[in-house]
C-alpha cells in the first residue's frame, strides 16, 4: 500500500482567506456606500438615546440568535423522521441556518458595542449615521472568521448519525465502537457546493479484516487487499484549507478493475484543530490496521 502526504500549500491557503475575506469585506463596503450615499435624516436621536436605541437593539437580536440556535440544536435543525436519509434536507436547512444564527449573534454583539465605538469614530471624522452602521457590519465579518474555527453544529452531527442508523436496525452497543464521519468523492469539486461539503454522514468501524461504513444513504465495507493507497491531501474548495486541514482519501480498488476514491471529514468537533487532530488519529489507526496490528474487535452487523 502506498502512503501520500501532500501539505497545504500556503499559497493555495493564503489565496483561499483573501477570496473569503475579501468578499465579505466586498460586501460590507458596498452596504456601507449605500447607506453613505442614502439621504440623512432629518432628526437623529441624541447620543444618550442613541445609545440605549443600540443597546436594547443588541439585547433583542442577541437573544434571537441564542434561541434560534438553542432550537435548531435541540430539533437537529427539524430534523424529526429518521426512516428515511436525512443528510441532505439537513444540509439545506443548515445553510440557512447559519445566515440566522450567526446574522443574530452578529447584529447582537454590533448593536452592543456601538455605544463604545461610535465615539471614537466619530472622533476620526466620520459622520454619526456612518459610525452607527460600521461596528454592526464589522462584527459580521469577525463572527464569519470565527464560524471557521469554532464549529457551532458539533453536536447535532453525531446525534444525527446515531439517530439514523438506529432508526436502520443498528444497535447501540454496536455505534459505541463506531466513528462518527462523512464522507465525500474528492474527484467532485467542492467549489460548486453551497452548502456542506459531504455527500454522505454515518459511522465507521475499523474491525479485524475491513474498514466498514454505515452511512445516510449508503455502506460500504474495505479489505486490506482493496486499500492500494491512503492519501492526504487538501480540499480547495473547502473551508477546512483555511484550517490548514489535510482530508484522508482511500484509494479502493473495486471488483470490477477500477479505483473507487473516499475522502473521509471528521464529524463531533468543536473546532477547527480538532477536526485536524481527529483525522491524524484516523489516518494513523487505519495504518495500523492495514499492518496487521489494530485488536480484534467483534463484526459489525445489521439487526
Amino acid at each position: 500500500m502506498q502512503t501520500t502526504k501532500r501539505p497545504v500549500s500556503r499559497v493555495r491557503m493564503a489565496l483561499t482567506w483573501l477570496i473569503f475575506v475579501g468578499v465579505t469585506v466586498a460586501w460590507i463596503a458596498f452596504l456601507i456606500w449605500r447607506r453613505q450615499n442614502s439621504p440623512a435624516p432629518a432628526e437623529t436621536p441624541p447620543p444618550f438615546a442613541a445609545a440605549i436605541i443600540s443597546l436594547v437593539a443588541g439585547g433583542f437580536f442577541f437573544v434571537a440568535g441564542a434561541a434560534s440556535y438553542a432550537i435548531l440544536l435541540a430539533t437537529d435543525c427539524f430534523t424529526f423522521n429518521f426512516k428515511t436519509p436525512v443528510w441532505s434536507g439537513f444540509k439545506a436547512r443548515l445553510y440557512f441556518a447559519n445566515i440566522v444564527v450567526m446574522t443574530g449573534f452578529a447584529l447582537g454583539i454590533g448593536f452592543g458595542i456601538t455605544p463604545l465605538v461610535s465615539p471614537l469614530l466619530m472622533d476620526f471624522g466620520v459622520s454619526a449615521q456612518m459610525a452607527f452602521f460600521v461596528p454592526v457590519m464589522a462584527m459580521v465579518v469577525v463572527l464569519q472568521i470565527v464560524r471557521v474555527f469554532l464549529l457551532i453544529w458539533a453536536p447535532v452531527e453525531p446525534r444525527l448519525i446515531t439517530k439514523r442508523l438506529l432508526a436502520c436496525g443498528l444497535t447501540p452497543a454496536q455505534l459505541q465502537t463506531a466513528l462518527p464521519v462523512g464522507i465525500s468523492n474528492p474527484l467532485n469539486s467542492s467549489f460548486k457546493k453551497m452548502s456542506r461539503v459531504e455527500e454522505d454522514i454515518g459511522a465507521l468501524w475499523i474491525g479485524p479484516e475491513q474498514l466498514v461504513y454505515y452511512g445516510d444513504s449508503g455502506d460500504f465495507a474495505v479489505t486490506r487487499e482493496q486499500l492500494a493507497q491512503i492519501e492526504r491531501k487538501a480540499d480547495s474548495g473547502g473551508t477546512s484549507m483555511l484550517g490548514g486541514i489535510t482530508h484522508l482519501i482511500l484509494h479502493v480498488r473495486e471488483a470490477n478493475g477500477g479505483e473507487r476514491q473516499i475522502r473521509f471529514h471528521m464529524e463531533g468537533q468543536w473546532t477547527m484543530g480538532g477536526k485536524g487532530r481527529a483525522m491524524d488519529a484516523l489516518e494513523e489507526r487505519i495504518v495500523e490496521w492495514h499492518a496487521g496490528t489494530v485488536p480484534q474487535a467483534p463484526a459489525v452487523t445489521s439487526s
